[in-house]
């Protein structure tokens, strides 16, 4: 697929997007993480709440004609989408969110899939290091429902070597 073909489509998604559907989401969400520990619960949603509408905004402002084209792996395409749609069921609002950002930051923006402020276990963070992120994660996330695989972060232990 074309690059600017997955953008379009993504950019008209993203006017569907309403302040209600972020109210949901958060509401899904505080539900979801009811279990995580307080610090960790309201960074990880106050994150989603600055980091989403952000990209939304920018994939809403996207200058499709400025844009080089290139091809993305229909196979991969469809790989993240099924994880989502595994991950978090289509009827739920952070689904509809999540169906927009994620592809566009992973084969468009080539940025990490979450807020260089997000704190893991151990109070520990996205690390930028000369254009190229590291996740304390990366490694400890590889499965069948994770979406790691397809973020453009490496895993944290590669900085420290």
């Amino acid at each position: 697929m074309d690059i600017k073909t997955l953008l379009t489509d993504l950019k008209d998604l993203s006017f569907e997007i309403s302040i209600y559907d972020f109210i949901n989401a958060k509401s899904e969400l505080e539900k979801e993480l009811k279990y995580l520990p307080e610090e960790y619960k309201q960074c990880y949603i106050d994150d989603f709440f600055t980091f989403f509408p952000k990209i939304i905004k920018e994939i809403k402002s996207l200058d499709l004609n400025s844009i080089e084209t290139f091809e993305i792996n229909d196979e991969d395409l469809k790989k993240l989408i099924d994880r989502l749609e595994v991950l978090s069921n289509k009827e739920r609002k952070s689904y509809k969110i999540y169906r927009i950002v994620i592809p566009y930051l992973v084969f468009f923006a080539k940025k990490p899939l979450h807020a260089l402020t997000t704190k893991f276990p151990g109070k520990k963070s996205i690390v930028s290091k000369k254009g190229v992120y590291y996740c304390p994660i990366k490694e400890a996330q590889k499965n069948d429902l994770s979406i790691c695989e397809f973020c453009i972060c490496k895993d944290i232990n590669e900085l420290e070597r």
